[in-house]
């Protein structure tokens, strides 16, 4: 192997835009193996290497988790053309973007719920009956809005 293209860690990590730390770690992992250790034992990549780190963190930062990275990463040599990866990994992208959109559609909920609730509770604020004197769920305010009011009820002795 031509040791002029290897690189140590250190370097390696620079030329990625990470941590020597985050660079250890996938290699603990599975994901990624130095080309070589030096007869000292310090881990030396090469350009692969740097293209397969740069992948991974490329996916990390899509929200893939580290099997599905793996699962990406093996195919890399497991088709005979561009094509047929970039078909292959496009399955996997478009699974990636569906899992994205259901969670965007159920944080937009989880949100309108909660600046409806904030609203109702900016309506309790001029309030000056006290909790123990009534319930919260008497309130027409509260009765018309669609709000949990959580902290509004007592509990009956």
């Amino acid at each position: 192997m031509n040791q002029t293209n290897t690189m140590h860690i250190g370097k390696l990590a620079e030329l990625a835009g990470t941590t020597t730390r985050t660079v250890r770690f996938y290699e603990e992992v599975g994901l990624i193996k130095p080309c070589h250790r030096t007869s000292g034992g310090f881990r030396c990549y090469n350009d692969q290497q740097l293209r397969d780190l740069q992948m991974i963190l490329s996916l990390k930062e899509l929200g893939f988790e580290l099997d599905q990275i793996r699962h990406i990463l093996t195919k890399q040599g497991a088709h005979p053309t561009g094509g047929n990866l970039a078909r292959d990994v496009l399955q996997d992208m478009h699974g990636r973007l569906d899992e994205l959109d259901s969670q965007i559609e159920s944080l937009s909920r989880m949100r309108e719920k909660l600046v409806g609730t904030i609203d109702s509770l900016c309506d309790c604020l001029p309030c000056e009956v006290r909790l123990d004197e009534r319930l919260c769920e008497d309130c027409e305010r509260m009765r018309s809005e669609s709000c949990i009011p959580f902290f509004h009820t007592i509990q009956s002795n």
